[in-house]
């Protein structure tokens, strides 16, 4: 069972941003994944945090990850029926999980073109004459 220090750590490490950290995204261009990609990019961030930020033990992480992962399974998320949703489209209400876009253009001045448009091929051909 892990320690409350161990679980901050871990949590620590879950909410860590791989993503935009550059010396760990150059060292993640050296490594060959495979088939295991997963496995191999979760062992590749544990190495990396270990040695840079603090250490965490590999073993202990994954049966953290396992319990409190499995908590989380045991409720399944309230699903909504095709029905459900066509009622609501039916009565004007918004559909939850679905990202509302204004339905305006963008209010920033238009940009300007830099690139040189390509010659057409007639142009081409009067050139060489």
């Amino acid at each position: 069972m892990a320690s409350q220090d161990e679980i901050a750590v871990f949590q620590a490490f879950d909410a860590y941003d791989f993503d935009n950290d550059a010396a760990f995204q150059l060292g993640l261009q050296s490594i060959e994944f495979g088939k295991e990609h997963t496995k191999v990019l979760e062992e590749a961030k544990i190495f990396y945090y270990s040695r840079r930020i603090t250490p965490i033990d590999q073993d202990k992480y994954a049966a953290w990850k396992l319990a409190t992962s499995s908590k989380s399974d045991k409720e399944p998320p309230p699903s909504t029926s095709f029905a459900e949703i066509v009622g609501m489209i039916a009565r004007g209400e918004t559909i939850p999980g679905i990202r509302q876009i204004p339905d305006e253009l963008s209010s920033l001045a238009p940009s300007t073109s830099t690139s040189v448009a390509p010659r057409k091929p007639w142009e081409e051909q009067s050139d060489s004459k």
